[in-house]
């Protein structure tokens, strides 16, 4: 049986606002198939996704059973949590930030503990993520900027448990969203596709 290069995440992944053919996924894929020519590809990137989301996926029997023949396995997820931290302020409806990041922090671990006990040896990279939240004022701008900070602290802290790989996303996009987003301002174009297949391939 092939093994398989798998893709999880969310909107991202699925490569939103640009097409699955010119996703990062799809372009990581092309290229590994020069080094690794029986390899498979499954894309199960969901619009929307959040942690939770993707911690439940991954027990799914059907979505085990693909982990356990993954040689490679890529991540986005963690910018629809914050998402809906930033609706809730918006909107006057609140929301409990600690209760947010916690539950993220929480969900990251299941994540972790669930590919590395079915898969122990996959190559597992997860994406840091860059601001998904549009301030509105300089003290949301700068609360936005924190909850970042905090949920990528999270993910490199899942990485390090569980021997995932880093791609330090959220750097290299932090000052070109203008260059590398689309006209939503949420997810990448073309060129920001581009530019996070050669940090997935090149890390």
């Amino acid at each position: 049986m092939n093994e398989i290069y798998l893709a999880l995440g969310d909107s991202i992944t699925a490569g939103y606002g640009v097409g699955a053919n010119q996703s990062f996924t799809f372009l990581i894929y092309t290229s590994l198939l020069a080094t690794f020519p029986g390899l498979k590809y499954k894309n199960l990137g969901v619009n929307g996704l959040n942690s939770g989301d993707l911690a439940t996926m991954v027990g799914q029997t059907g979505v085990c059973a693909l982990i356990a023949r993954s040689k490679i396995i890529s991540i986005t997820i963690g910018s629809n949590d914050l998402l809906a931290v930033g609706k809730g302020l918006i909107s006057g409806a609140g929301a409990n930030i600690d209760l947010t990041l916690g539950s993220l922090n929480h969900n990251l671990m299941l994540l972790g503990g669930r590919i590395r006990n079915i898969n122990p040896s996959a190559i597992v990279k997860i994406a840091t993520i860059y601001n998904p939240l549009p301030p509105t004022d300089k003290s949301s701008g700068e609360l936005a900027r924190a909850l970042v900070k905090t949920t990528n602290h999270n993910i490199i802290r899942t990485a390090r448990e569980f021997r995932f790989v880093v791609i330090p996303v959220a750097k290299v996009f932090n000052g070109k969203e203008q260059l590398l987003l689309g006209p939503d301002h949420l997810h990448p174009n073309v060129m920001g596709h581009r530019v996070m297949a050669e940090l997935f391939l090149g890390n």
